[in-house]
């Protein structure tokens, strides 16, 4: 199984950075330019949305299926800001180019994600941009989102017990390690949590995928561990994960058995957001089963 953490060799030319590792790989199979994977016809559309499209590509490659994720984002508005892209290369980048940067920065760190194979960007009127990013397929990894949906059992009795609290521990260290390098997924939940079990071991593999939302503004940093395992909270089923379970995240996250003044105050915090993120979840579900009932009364 390949490393998720080592960083990665890029190549840029013509408005693409290749994961080196890929870029023969892509010539190959004619994916190894901006328009031949814009306009790449074939694959399964597996989400379809107005800002991007989310495709899986399968083939097979000296012998092996191998498959990848092509995530195309239409004509974006880059902003302003692309005006000091010399001095600020992150600044004004497109939605593509932007994830691809945010995957080796965590892989820099020692971080692990999905793979990254490909990015491309290109600019019109300066100002926008097309842009897309590939991935390679991360199975036999799966979101922790499918895992609890799919095997509700897993961790259920005795042996499940065990199990989710390993799950639980490898999860807040792998928190608590992101925001001591620096980095904050902003969308650090139960969807984009990987995980992989090994034949008779009970400790997962974690990776993070879908990072184009990572703040690095350091001054915020104390409002990361909040933000972040509210998120990963408010996303955990209820009759799966006990306030018990939930209090363990913190205390796995911060390294301690108990409460301490501090950690309370912090506690209630995350318990507060993670009601905050509910109802305005409630609130936009609400809306959105509002707008489908009025458009199938107006047929």
């Amino acid at each position: 199984m390949k490393d998720l953490t080592s960083p990665i060799d890029r190549i840029a030319s013509n408005y693409m950075i290749f994961n080196g590792d890929y870029r023969e790989l892509l010539e190959k199979i004619g994916m190894d330019s901006f328009e031949s994977i814009w306009r790449f016809q074939k694959g399964e559309c597996v989400k379809k949305i107005k800002p991007r499209t989310v495709t899986r590509i399968e083939f097979k490659h000296q012998g092996i299926n191998r498959a990848c994720y092509l995530k195309r984002h239409n004509l974006e508005f880059v902003g302003f800001s692309r005006l000091f892209f010399r001095f600020f290369p992150k600044w004004g980048l497109s939605q593509g180019r932007l994830e691809f940067e945010n995957l080796c920065d965590f892989r820099n760190s020692k971080l692990p994600t999905v793979v990254p194979v490909a990015a491309g960007e290109k600019l019109f009127r300066f100002f926008w941009a097309q842009s897309f990013l590939i991935t390679e397929d991360f199975s036999p990894y799966i979101s922790l989102e499918a895992l609890l949906e799919d095997q509700p059992q897993f961790f259920m009795g005795p042996e499940g017990e065990t199990k989710k609290r390993l799950m639980i521990n490898a999860i807040s260290i792998l928190a608590r390690k992101m925001h001591q390098n620096g980095l904050n997924h902003r969308d650090f939940n139960a969807t984009h949590i990987l995980l992989h079990y090994d034949n008779g071991v009970d400790v997962p593999k974690i990776a993070l995928f879908d990072l184009q939302r990572v703040e690095r503004r350091k001054f915020f940093k104390f409002r990361w561990k909040i933000k972040s395992l509210a998120r990963l909270n408010y996303t955990l089923p209820d009759d799966i994960f006990s306030a018990k379970d939930r209090l363990y995240i913190f205390l796995s996250y911060k390294g301690k058995n108990r409460l301490g003044p501090g950690e309370r105050l912090q506690w209630f915090w995350i318990k507060r957001k993670t009601a905050k993120i509910k109802r305005h979840t409630e609130k936009i579900l609400a809306r959105r089963e509002k707008r489908k009932q009025r458009g199938l009364m107006e047929r």
